[in-house]
């Protein structure tokens, strides 16, 4: 068996180095070889400077199922660090059923084993990827985000009416005000008055804002899920969260209400 692999847990728990047999049930134990210290070359947990890589295991991150976004794992810590290893962080997080887990990631965020996956928590200004399309003189943006440039490139290089990728910039605010200034001269026989307008826009009260549009309760939004496709779900709650703002029921059926990625909100219907 590949020393690197398999038996996640075991290798995640360091335990004393003993050589030798140990006869259980018995009162003399059937030791006869010397106690001899193990190198400490294939298990490392250092205090900081956790691997880095497409997620950074030194900042905060998110454990999640690979095959619904929706169930995500509390307490994430890292455990241990093995060295060597093509999936080198050992990680433990409690589930959606209150239970601990181990698995081993590598520095993309993908387990050993691909049932779970890793992203660091967005915490501030976000930098997302958008494909634009080109047909004759006509120029569109698909309405998918991705993380990453790469990964843009990879799902749409080669469509027919592909023509680039661009940055865009999600803000840490909430809402962005939108000041109007204007100038009017009142002019009297006794006195001039110069009056400024301003006017704010305003968040409707209990929306959040999600990729630049205001959400609230009982709105349609268009969402992507995975393994399900993008559909049209109604809103049912909200909270100012970077990570997942809204709590949406599928207009489809057929599914529990959920905690959608703000990543995966498209657009507001309507």
């Amino acid at each position: 068996m590949d020393p690197t692999m398999g038996q996640t847990n075991i290798l995640a728990l360091p335990a004393p180095a003993v050589t030798g047999q140990a006869a259980f049930g018995s009162e003399e134990p059937a030791v006869t070889a010397a106690v001899v210290d193990a190198p400490a070359t294939a298990l490392e947990t250092p205090a900081t400077n956790y691997p880095v890589g497409k997620v950074d295991f030194n900042q905060p991150f998110e454990v999640f199922s690979s095959y619904d976004d929706s169930v995500v794992h509390s307490e994430p810590r890292v455990l241990a660090v093995l060295a060597g290893n093509s999936y080198p962080v050992v990680v433990v997080s409690t589930n959606e059923s209150g239970d601990q887990v181990v698995a081993q990631f590598d520095t993309d965020g993908d387990s050993v084993d691909g049932d779970l996956k890793v992203e660091n928590v967005t915490v501030g200004e976000r930098t997302m990827f958008i494909v634009i399309t080109r047909e004759g003189r006509e120029f569109g943006v698909l309405d998918e985000l991705f993380g990453t440039e790469g990964d843009a490139f990879n799902d749409h290089s080669n469509d027919g009416d592909f023509f680039a990728v661009l940055p865009i910039t999600i803000p840490a605010t909430k809402q962005a005000a939108e000041i109007e200034e204007e100038s009017d001269e009142d002019h009297d026989e006794d006195h001039h008055d110069d009056t400024v307008t301003s006017t704010i826009e305003v968040q409707p009260e209990g929306s959040v804002r999600v990729n630049g549009f205001y959400v609230q309760p009982g709105d349609k939004v268009s969402v992507y899920r995975k393994n399900r496709g993008q559909r049209t779900c109604t809103v049912i709650k909200t909270r100012d969260d970077q990570w997942k703002s809204l709590y949406v029921q599928a207009d489809n059926g057929g599914e529990e209400p959920y905690w959608a990625r703000n990543v995966n909100v498209k657009y507001r219907i309507g």
